[in-house]
């Protein structure tokens, strides 16, 4: 299902997705984290804006975060880069190129989950930006 909100968002050519595969199985939490953040900060450019999804950032509604991801845009010079860290949370070291950090909900949700729930609402920001009607 997240396939398909991101083919809806594709053709305008801004958004993508990347998932890093399992790194560190059989390793303890800490060292999986550690794996796990070295190759999320490989993959992103020094202009990027990192906004990492976490269970105490800023909970927005769909228009607010619309607003967010229209402003973040504009005021970035490379990417807007979204990250879900892994089931032990994110390294120190994402934590610290973190530009912001968003909350999907204060519950707990599979992987799966929030990047569904997130290629959705990054479908619907567009929508509702755009007046397309998707969200009412």
């Amino acid at each position: 299902m997240s396939g398909e909100f991101l083919k809806r968002i594709r053709p305008s050519g801004i958004v993508s997705a990347e998932h890093i595969a399992d790194v560190g199985a059989g390793l303890a939490p800490s060292d999986r984290t550690e794996r796990e953040g070295a190759e999320i900060i490989k993959r992103l450019r020094a202009r990027d804006s990192l906004v990492l999804l976490r269970d105490d950032g800023k909970e927005l509604n769909s228009a607010a975060f619309a607003s967010y991801l229209s402003q973040k845009m504009a005021d970035t010079a490379g990417r807007v880069v979204f990250a879900i860290g892994g089931a032990w949370g994110v390294s120190n070291s994402v934590e610290q190129r973190a530009d912001d950090g968003l909350s999907m909900s204060r519950m707990t949700f599979t992987h799966e989950m929030c990047f569904l729930f997130l290629t959705e609402q990054i479908y619907r920001a567009f929508s509702i930006l755009e007046g397309s009607g998707y969200h009412h």
